[in-house]
């Protein structure tokens, strides 16, 4: 049980005390997540800042769709370095069943107006559902671009799907083409009905048990089979909680889709300011495990991990045990 957990802000980052970094050695990565959350969520509050909103959609739904984020200009660019990957690392690829896409390697010199693009995309509605679902502070922890194409199979992650990761990370798909049925999109099931499906003992599958149907366990559960299908314009973002709620990709029937994934984790820092620190870092070619990493670290790889705690699985954000936590 976690009892008056000391710490403090040392260099913009969450420090803990001597006599608690001990007891939170012994903890496994799921509950240092959420404790560094909780530290976070403190740290915001002793700020002025608000505890997390238990109206907002990310609590409520699970997922939020923000509309005109970023002008045209700006979308034109973002899919210029796609094209640039396309005719050069990626020339000559072909899409298949398997492989029916590609992430960019970004190139030092597009990672500046990138970033200056989602700055721009995250400042105002993004932001605010974001911290209004953690209580705290957060960061872009990594983004990766890419271009989507049609195939005739769905490969895996476009089967239904709860990452096994940190409980309260989220992700930003920002769209840089229109969704919809034939050009690629996104469905998400709702909350509510992912608990439901969860009970009926659609949970997390292993990568060879996922689904592109789900109607019987909804007829199973007594709710009919109906997720959340984005319809939406290039510059317009799906924010979402990949843990708590079953999602799949749709792929193209015709064209291609052309979209940025952002991964975000709670900060003590705000936002913006860790924005302009870490664009060399974060523009990569993949998303990396972020539960193995150390949130007190500066989310630096450490764990490796073979258990998804029972707390975790009942779309908890903490141990149940615990009391009210982190204390300054």
């Amino acid at each position: 049980m976690v009892t008056a957990m000391q710490f403090s802000l040392n260099n913009n980052w969450i420090e803990l005390a001597p006599d608690t970094r001990a007891a939170v050695e012994r903890m496994g990565p799921f509950a240092q997540h959420a404790l560094f959350l909780m530290c976070c969520q403190q740290a915001m509050q002793v700020a002025g800042g608000n505890p997390p909103d238990a109206e907002n959609p990310l609590v409520t739904k699970g997922f939020s769709l923000e509309r005109n984020l970023i002008d045209t200009q700006d979308i034109a660019e973002l899919r210029a370095m796609i094209d640039a990957h396309a005719d050069g690392p990626a020339r000559g690829f072909t899409p298949t069943s398997q492989d029916p896409g590609f992430n960019i390697a970004w190139r030092d010199q597009d990672k500046g107006r990138a970033a200056e693009i989602l700055h721009k995309a995250f400042s105002g509605a993004v932001a605010s559902t974001i911290q209004g679902f953690l209580g705290s502070n957060f960061l872009i922890r990594s983004v990766t671009g890419g271009r989507l194409f049609p195939s005739e199979q769905q490969t895996i992650s476009y089967q239904w799907h709860r990452d096994g990761e940190v409980p309260h990370q989220i992700h930003v798909i920002l769209y840089l083409t229109d969704v919809s049925g034939e050009r690629g999109s996104t469905e998400v099931i709702p909350l509510e009905d992912t608990i439901a499906i969860a009970q009926a003992g659609y949970d997390f599958p292993p990568v060879e048990g996922r689904k592109s149907d789900l109607s019987a366990e909804f007829s199973e559960a007594g709710r009919p089979f109906a997720p959340y299908h984005v319809e939406a314009k290039a510059g317009d973002a799906l924010v979402f909680t990949p843990t708590r709620v079953l999602h799949r990709g749709v792929q193209p029937v015709n064209g291609a889709r052309d979209a940025l994934i952002a991964v975000i984790l709670p900060s003590p820092l705000p936002w913006d300011k860790f924005l302009g620190r870490n664009v060399q870092n974060m523009f990569r070619e993949a998303h990396s495990l972020n539960i193995a990493s150390d949130p007190f670290a500066g989310y630096d790889p450490r764990w490796q991990v073979d258990r998804m705690p029972h707390w975790v699985k009942e779309f908890k954000l903490a141990p149940p045990d615990w009391g009210a936590g982190a204390t300054l």
